[in-house]
Order: structure tokens, then sequence, then C-alpha cells
């Protein structure tokens, strides 16, 4: 009696369930768990299920990583997969190169090949015109293919931790670039094309062998973070903080960098361990050194001649080359382009100094006078601007100015008021 009445009130709050509903609800929740699965990219999931999986169900998100693959599998490069993929994952393989019918995958958007042996990348990722992020880091490339700038989508280019020597001057044609990363490789040098980058928004080129970097970086106008960290650079280029859009700059661990350029003293900047080499040895036979009030800096190379306040003669003639090519800028740039300047006018270096001068005058009257390889320097601090310049061995700023007078009115009026 009592177990009856028990299983009446069992069988009367029990909830009655739809044979359908329960079967639909099944399938989402395996078709959940096997998105849930790849997501996951189990170690030991097979490369022969996920493909199975992928060419049945469509998916977009392929993830192949710590797969052991020493070549890509053929059915990832043929339809179904090929014309459904938008992003392919393959971290921690075994590549040493990737197919050149890679390119077949025209609707791949992202492509990550993190930690594999790759030597080079192959001429057809030209024909992946749908990529956006490519992620090549910690490989064994020692070149990058030119075809690279025949990606116009490309918004993410990531080469860190490679053998890389060079940058193709292919790279200007990445109108689309946002983010460059270019970490703990060879670089001596990145090409002026880059200036020609002009959506890149992050620069980061920590621990090379940079020297220098171009004067051109001053054309890219949405450029807001710059980072060169453990490099070689002895000069920064002295109009970089006349850039608007530039927020920061960290070269830290350069020591012979022992000045950055006055431009920058509203900006963010990061000098940690700068400025401790030897500055006479840095020197050399071939670099102008100034030392002013304490402190000394190496003059940018472009710069052949200098004065500064305290020099006896209060007025000095300029040197020719000076004047000829202010006269040339001037000319060459006014409204009316009195003056065409053509290639084969100029010497290159001479050529690349009149369309990019070296400087641009700081006194605060707005002078902003083209300065080329003549200029007017002071070295100075500013520690209520930047605090970090309150610290023993901090380097100081380094100041242009086109003619004695401006250099005095910096003096009294380093910053605008």
């Amino acid at each position: 009696m009592t177990s009856a009445l028990g299983e009446s009130s069992v069988n009367e709050s029990a909830p009655s369930i739809d044979s359908n509903v329960f079967m639909f609800s099944l399938a989402q929740d395996t078709n959940h768990r096997r998105v849930t699965m790849l997501a996951e990219d189990h170690e030991f999931s097979m490369v022969e299920d996920i493909l199975e999986e992928a060419a049945k169900y469509g998916h977009t998100i392929l993830y192949l990583n710590y797969k052991g693959l020493k070549s890509l599998p053929l059915e990832l490069l043929q339809p179904p997969i090929a014309d459904t993929v938008e992003r392919l994952y393959l971290k921690r393989n075994l590549l040493k190169s990737l197919p050149s019918n890679i390119g077949q995958l025209t609707r791949l958007v992202e492509l990550y090949v993190h930690s594999n042996s790759l030597e080079q990348l192959p001429d057809e990722i030209s024909n992946m015109v749908c990529l956006e992020s490519l992620d090549v880091s910690c490989n064994n490339l020692q070149c990058i293919t030119p075809k690279i700038g025949d990606v116009p989508t490309l918004k993410k280019l990531h080469l860190s931790n490679n053998d890389l020597v060079r940058i193709p001057p292919e790279i200007g044609k990445l109108k689309q670039l946002v983010n460059l990363e270019i970490i703990n490789n060879k670089l001596m040098s990145i090409p002026n094309e880059i200036c020609q980058c002009q959506s890149l928004k992050s620069l980061t080129l920590d621990r090379n062998k940079l020297r220098e970097l171009p004067r051109h970086l001053m054309e890219m106008h949405n450029l807001q973070e710059i980072s060169v960290t453990g490099n070689k650079l002895t000069h920064l280029p002295a109009d970089l903080g006349m850039m608007p859009s530039l927020k920061s700059i960290y070269v830290d661990n350069n020591p012979a960098l022992f000045a950055v350029p006055f431009s920058l003293w509203s900006k963010e900047i990061g000098t940690n361990s700068c400025g401790t080499a030897d500055i006479h040895r840095t020197a050399g036979e071939t670099r102008l050194l100034v030392e002013v009030d304490g402190y000394s800096a190496l003059l940018p190379p472009e710069i052949k001649k200098f004065s500064i306040l305290q020099d006896p003669t209060k007025h000095k003639v300029q040197c020719l080359l000076e004047l000829c090519l202010r006269a040339v800028h001037y000319y060459s740039n006014s409204q009316a382009a009195l003056l065409r300047v053509e290639e084969s006018d100029l010497p290159q270096y001479l050529l690349d100094l009149v369309l990019t001068p070296t400087a641009h005058c700081l006194a605060p009257s707005a002078c902003e006078k083209p300065i080329f390889t003549s200029a007017y320097a002071r070295l100075l601090k500013l520690a209520w601007a930047q605090p970090w310049q309150n610290q023993p061995g901090s380097i100081p700023f380094l100041g242009l100015c086109c003619s004695r007078e401006c250099l005095e009115l910096f003096t009294r009026f380093p910053v605008p008021v």
C-alpha cells in the first residue's frame, strides 16, 4: 500500500520526455563534444580522426598541434577541407618546409606554425588571398620570400626567434599590416620601405643587431609603439617624437645609446641599461662626440659639423653643403615645386637627406627648419617630465637647432609653453 502510493506519487511528479527532443539534444551534445575536443586539442587525438571530422562537419578551425608532423597531410590541402578551413594551428611539429600547394588554402585567415623547423616559406604563400595572421616564430628561417609582399590582407606578422639577417623591401607592400614582431633574430638593419606600411601600429624588433632605425619611420602616421630593446643602437631618428601617433618607445639594453632625441620628451620611454659602453671607443673616427654640461652623446652619423653654446665664436658661417641642401629641400617641397629633384641628380645618400632631413630645429619659436649635415647641439635632462632621468647614470636628451640664435632660445625655453 505504502509502496504503491509512493510509486504513484513518483510517476505523477515525473515529467514526460519527448523522444524527438531527447535525440536532438543528444545530437547537439555530441556535436558540442566534437567541437570541444577539437578546441582542447588533446595531444593524444589522432590526425586522421581530426581530418575526418573536419571533412564531415566542415570545421573552419583546425588544431594539429603536437602531432609530430613532418609534412602536411594531403587531405588537408584538398577539398572539402581546403575549401572550408579558415584557421590552422600547427604548433610544435617537425615541419622543415611548407608545401607549395599550401596556396590552395585560399580561405585561410590565420596560419600558426610556431615552434617547428621551417627553413623557408614557399613563394606560393602569395596565393593565400585571405590571410590576415601569420606566425612562424621559433623556426630556422634565414630569409623571408619577397612574395610575402603579395599577401595584401596580412595584418599580423610574427617572425621571432629565427635566424633572419634581412627583411625584404617588399614588406612595404603590406598596406594593412598592423602588428610586426621580429624578436631575437640577426637583423642589422630594416628596409626604408617599411615606412610604406601605413597601417602599422606596433613594431617590435627586440634582441637583434640593429645599429640604427631609418629616418623614414617619421612617415608612418599610425605607429603607436616601437620596441627595440637589446640591440646595438647608437642613436635614434631625431624627429621620432614628432609623430603624433607615437605613444611609447622602448630602447632598454642598448649600451651604445648615450642620448635620446629631445622630440621624445613627452612620450613614454624605456632606457634601462643604456649608455653603459665606452663612448670614445664607440665613436671611433667616424662619429662626432658632443660633450656639454657634464653629459656626453654621439651625434647622428649624418651630422658632419656641430657647435654648442659654449663655443667662443658667437657667429659661425654655415657650411656650403648645408645651405645647398636647405635650398634644394625648400624649392623641391614648395607649393610651386620650382625644383624637381631626380634620382640621378644627387648621390643616393644626399637624395635621401633632401627627402627626409636628419632633424628639424627644436627652437620654441616654431622655427622647424630642416637640419641635414650641420647643427647646433644641446644635451639636457627633464626629470620633471621623465622621472627616470633622476636615476644615476640615466642618459640625457639631445636637442638639435639650426642656428645659434635658435639654440639660445631653446636653452632658455626647452619645451613649448
